[in-house]
């Protein structure tokens, strides 16, 4: 079983990482994720697959919060960014497993095997803390 990351840090004491920035057009000269400002006005749901410190991890924005998991699935590796995501869960695409997106909690058996990472948003960048 893989334990949620320690939500008892405060956001101050955290070692947050910039995994995109918020613009209106990429930046020049830079491999860094850009997401579109009219994208983050939308009501729309949001998926990416980020590198933090060597990590895959899957960022996303549903019903108007953003969450981030670890990125591949416990089950057998899928790409949980590319999941589908309806009512504060995503799917595997690879078999089916699903994830609640706060907790990082498996449906069916009730287990944390996602680890969960907390989201913040600061100025024009994405941020997640993987501590």
């Amino acid at each position: 079983m893989v334990a949620s990351t320690n939500r008892d840090i405060s956001p101050e004491n955290r070692r947050w990482h910039t995994v995109a920035r918020i613009a209106d057009a990429p930046a020049e000269n830079t491999t860094q994720r850009t997401v579109p400002k009219s994208q983050i006005d939308s009501e729309d749901d949001i998926a990416m697959e980020v590198l933090v410190e060597s990590r895959v991890v899957a960022v996303f924005r549903h019903a108007g919060q953003w969450f981030a998991l670890d990125g591949m699935c416990s089950h057998q590796g899928g790409p949980l960014a590319e999941g589908v995501v309806r009512d504060g869960c995503v799917t595997c695409p690879w078999h089916g497993w699903q994830y609640d997106l706060a907790t990082g909690i498996q449906m069916i058996n009730q287990q944390p095997l996602q680890e969960s990472f907390p989201v913040r948003l600061v100025e024009d960048r994405i941020e997640i803390s993987i501590d």
